[in-house]
């Protein structure tokens, strides 16, 4: 959900030097060239007017010394509109905005921002609820055009938390996360009042009933016997790293599968392990971390303690010319935060802030840094570094696919890897390849395009050149 927040800096004063001393100006041109017109007292515009800016924009409403202060309506040149009480110019308490693009919004305002109560309406349906500066944060209810409703928990505009959701044929109670059925909630036909599924769902999708009795308490177990052995575990794993050789230039690798409810991500990383290591990673170069059962016993878990153990070790392991090759894959959130979980365990998720932190042992080393996440490309921007390629499955604001119960691969993980790097001629080319694909894919699905996120820091390209080139040679 998104709208324009516009910043009024109106702190406009006559500079006469005594000479506007009417009570009144048809038409007054102020020094930034706005035409005002209106009352005026000591010189300074006051009362109600009207205040004409060059580029098309209009206030009509009141002024108190000088600015805008009171009742009033401010029209843009773009057509949007705002109406209600201004304060310094910035529209605070009960207000209106109108879109041009017949959205509207009619609440209460804190410092031009949606805040407090409001209804925000739009073509696709109308939201009722608790503002928090500019989003819908807290309890509220959707009203969709095509019949959809809901009632509970919002987190930035998604549905989050609990709550009540139903359109003709059924409806849904129980927990949500990021807009999707997340945690416990029952199915239920709307018309006969039948159960049709009751238990704990992932990201949309029932799983209440995909392990019995007795395979929901065999990975527990082995959750239980991992957390209490992860140190062993994980100098077991990575004792198995190899020290790069002075004069060569070699590529590092860690893998990382956070959400280990689904198969998707575990396997999306064995078979990225597997075409790596056939053409660019060692023996000894590349190291994973996972949080599905089946891994448990052979790597280490993903978190964030860990995570940060890895890429320690690995700057231990590896000369400053040498490239490191980041992949992480799992559900990510609106808040830009990376899922990091496993069954009937919630660890705490990556944020960007994180990652930069715990790379700072490989500060000087050339990386190529990869998310496959919804809404990943919120990490582009704080990871953006001269030596750094950046590469997301999606922008900031969209959602990426591929992360269902059936797949084994994310649509991100499989064009770049599977499709596009083994043809292409460089890792930069095999990104535009692979976003190519990905859009294709998506039109067939009839799918939101993800748009894929890429950044090139101005010293990685030509280290990454050089390497793509040693690498054909050999």
């Amino acid at each position: 959900m998104r709208f324009v927040t516009l910043i009024l800096a109106l702190w406009v004063t006559a500079c006469g030097h005594g000479q506007l001393s009417a009570r009144d100006a048809d038409s007054l041109i102020l020094p930034d060239g706005s035409r005002y017109t209106g009352p005026l007292e000591d010189g300074l515009m006051s009362g109600k007017g009207r205040l004409e800016w060059l580029n098309g924009d209009v206030y009509l409403g009141e002024f108190a010394a000088g600015v805008i202060q009171g009742q009033g309506e401010l029209t843009l040149k773009s057509g949007e509109v705002y109406r209600g009480h201004f304060e310094q110019g910035v529209l605070n308490g009960k207000g209106q905005w109108q879109g041009s693009d017949g959205i509207s919004y009619t609440g209460e305002f804190k410092d031009d921002a949606f805040h407090g109560e409001g209804i925000y309406a739009s073509p696709e349906g109308a939201y009722t609820g608790e503002f928090v500066e500019g989003q819908l944060t807290g309890l509220g209810t959707y009203t969709g055009e095509d019949g959809n409703r809901y009632a509970g928990e919002f987190e930035a505009w998604q549905f989050s938390g609990a709550g009540i959701w139903e359109d003709e044929q059924n409806r849904y109670t129980g927990e949500f996360k990021a807009g999707l059925f997340h945690g416990y909630g029952e199915r239920v036909d709307v018309a006969t009042g039948e159960v049709l599924e009751a238990g704990k769902w992932r990201w949309g999708r029932f799983i209440g009933e995909s392990l019995s009795a007795e395979e929901r308490r065999a990975q527990k177990l082995a959750i239980e016997q991992a957390l209490f052995d992860q140190n062993a575990r994980f100098e077991n794993a990575f004792a198995a790293l190899e020290a790069s050789q002075p004069g060569e230039v070699d590529l590092f690798v860690l893998l990382g599968a956070g959400d280990g409810t689904q198969k998707v991500f575990s396997l999306e990383t064995q078979t990225i392990a597997q075409t790596l290591e056939r053409s660019f990673a060692k023996p000894g170069h590349l190291a994973a971390l996972s949080n599905h059962p089946s891994t448990m016993a052979n790597l280490p878990l993903f978190t964030l303690g860990n995570l940060q153990k890895a890429l320690s070790r690995l700057s231990e392991n590896m000369q400053s010319e040498d490239i490191l090759l980041l992949y992480l894959t799992s559900h990510g959130s609106a808040e830009h935060e990376l899922s990091l979980e496993a069954p009937e365990h919630d660890f705490i998720d990556l944020t960007a802030a994180e990652l930069t932190q715990y790379l700072e042992p490989l500060q000087s080393n050339p990386k190529i840094i990869m998310l496959s996440a919804c809404y990943s490309g919120g990490f582009v921007e704080p990871l953006q570094a001269p030596n750094h390629l950046v590469m997301t499955a999606a922008r900031a604001d969209r959602t990426s696919f591929g992360c269902g119960d059936s797949d084994t691969m994310t649509y991100f993980g499989r064009a770049y890897f599977e499709q596009a790097l083994p043809e292409a001629e460089g890792f930069i080319q095999a990104f535009e390849q692979a976003k190519a694909l990905i859009e294709r894919w998506e039109d067939e699905d009839e799918f939101e395009h993800s748009e894929p996120q890429v950044f090139v820091g101005d010293r990685v390209e030509k280290v990454l050149e050089r390497y793509w080139r040693n690498l054909v040679d050999r």
